[in-house]
């Protein structure tokens, strides 16, 4: 067995931890100063390096070190947009963190026990989503929404004004052509609203 734990730029951990659940990635989200690691226990090494790699890529531009532990053996490395870019000295990444990374590492603190630890096996993919969430997000969400229940009325609209329609009433005739107009409307609005998000 070997312990892993990837010292990572991420500032908020519940995000860290959301980012980590939405790409399959266990473990502890374990706040470390000003950032923020992923402590995971591993049958061996490879593990960590592709937990190492995937987070890399999460933190775009931004390094990533991993320390992992294995018997009396501890490997360090900064990883990069899915790369390993360099090997570091154990000893030296140690003595420029916070204490509890060394804890954590050499299992004298269990990271559940660390204090502000969350468990991304616990978190729900519905949590995830939400913490990844920015406010300019949600409210796209919501506006989104908003126009979704606008063009469910309107398609009820031309349903309920067809069937009445049926029986050549002119008015009802013109409401689903007014319902019709909503509907397409609130699909146009929805269609640029996605848009603009990607």
């Amino acid at each position: 067995m070997s312990r892993t734990v990837i010292v990572t730029p991420f500032g908020l951990p519940k995000q860290l931890a959301a980012a980590c659940k939405l790409n399959n990635i266990d473990g502890y989200v374990v706040p470390v100063g000003d950032f923020s690691a992923v402590v995971q226990q591993s049958s061996s090494t490879e593990e960590g390096n592709r937990a190492a790699s995937a987070i890399s890529k999460l933190a775009g531009k931004h390094e990533v070190l991993l320390l992992t532990r294995a018997d009396e053996h501890i490997d360090a490395g900064h990883y990069r947009n899915g790369k390993r870019e360099a090997d570091v000295p154990a000893g030296l990444a140690l003595n420029n963190l916070p204490e509890i990374v060394e804890k954590v590492l050499l299992e004298s603190v269990e990271p559940e026990n660390a204090e502000g630890a969350i468990n991304v096996t616990a978190m729900s993919r519905y949590e995830a989503s939400a913490a990844t969430m920015t406010p300019e997000r949600a409210a796209l969400a919501r506006t989104a929404l908003l126009w979704m229940v606008v063009a469910l009325v309107g398609f009820i609209g031309i349903v309920l004004g067809a069937l009445v329609a049926l029986n050549i009433n002119p008015i009802a005739w013109a409401g689903v052509v007014v319902a019709s107009l909503i509907f397409g409307f609130s699909l146009y609005r929805i269609n640029a609203l996605l848009a603009r998000r990607s």
